[in-house]
C-alpha cells in the first residue's frame, strides 16, 4: 500500500481508505468474505493491530460486517420492509432486487398450543397446521418463518411449498387473503438448531417478528413468527 505523505493521517485510517476504495471500486464484491486479518497486514504490510483498528472503523460505517468464528464480510444492502403493511417476504425479496426462495423443513399437523388457541380462537384439544420453512435471498438464508394454521388449512399439507410464496398461493388458488391484526419485533438470540439452519454462529442476534392475521371474514387464522437475521432488514413503518 502507498503511504500517504500527510503523516496527520493516522495508518489505520489509510488503510481503512484503501479498504473502502477497493470496496467502492468493486475489489471485493457486497456478502463477499474479504481476507482474514493476518492476510490483510501481509497486503498492506501494516501490523495486525493497524488492520484491526481500519476493520473496526468500516464496520461503524456499517461496510463491513464481523461475524464471529467466522470472518468478516462486505455488507449487503439492507432488505427494506414497511410493517405498517403485510407484505410477503416473496414481495419484500422482489422489491429489493433480489431472488426470494423458500425450503420447507416442516409440514404437519399438531396438537395446538395455549398461544394458538388464545390467538386463533381455538377449542380446547384442536388441531393445528404447522410449516416451517428457511427463507432464502439470491439463495442466501436469511430467516426462517414458522406458519400456524386451524386445522381447516389442512390442504396445505398437500401443497409444494418449496420456493413459493404462501400468501400468493392462498390467494390466487384459494381465494384466501389475509388483513394483519396484530405485529411485535423484539431481539433474540438464535438457538443452536436456528444458527445451523441459517449457517450464523451460535446465539446470534435475530429478529423476532410475530404477526397475527385475519381472513377474509376478520376471523384470526394465520400465526406467523419469523426469525429474521438482524443485520440483513430494515424496518419502517409509513403513517
Amino acid at each position: 500500500m502507498e503511504r500517504s505523505a500527510d503523516n496527520s493521517i493516522p495508518l489505520y485510517a489509510q488503510v481503512a481508505n484503501q479498504l473502502r476504495f477497493d470496496i467502492e471500486n468493486g475489489r471485493y464484491k457486497k456478502g463477499e468474505k474479504i481476507p482474514t486479518e493476518k492476510e490483510l497486514c501481509k497486503i498492506y504490510e501494516v501490523s495486525r493491530i493497524t488492520v484491526r483498528n481500519a476493520l473496526d472503523e468500516l464496520a461503524k460505517e456499517h461496510l463491513l460486517t464481523r461475524k464471529r468464528g467466522i470472518g468478516t464480510f462486505i455488507a449487503r444492502e439492507k432488505f427494506q420492509r414497511d410493517i405498517s403493511r403485510g407484505s410477503s417476504f416473496t414481495q419484500i425479496c422482489m422489491e429489493n432486487g433480489q431472488i426470494p426462495g423458500a425450503k420447507v423443513i416442516k409440514s404437519l399437523i399438531e396438537d395446538a398450543n395455549e398461544a394458538d388457541i388464545a390467538e386463533l380462537k381455538l377449542p380446547e384439544k384442536s388441531k393445528v397446521i404447522v410449516i416451517e420453512r428457511i427463507r432464502y435471498a439470491d439463495n442466501i438464508p436469511v430467516a426462517i418463518e414458522i406458519s400456524r394454521f386451524p386445522e381447516s388449512y389442512a390442504f396445505l399439507l398437500n401443497e409444494n411449498l418449496n420456493d413459493v410464496s404462501l400468501i400468493s398461493l392462498l390467494v390466487e388458488k384459494y381465494n384466501i387473503s389475509f388483513t394483519c391484526c396484530t405485529k411485535v419485533i423484539e431481539l433474540v438470540y438464535s438457538s443452536y438448531e436456528m444458527a445451523k439452519y441459517l449457517s450464523l454462529p451460535d446465539c446470534y442476534p435475530l429478529l423476532y417478528v410475530y404477526s397475527l392475521s385475519c381472513d377474509n371474514d376478520g376471523i384470526p387464522a394465520h400465526r406467523s413468527l419469523q426469525y429474521v437475521v438482524g443485520d440483513k432488514f430494515k424496518f419502517y413503518i409509513i403513517k
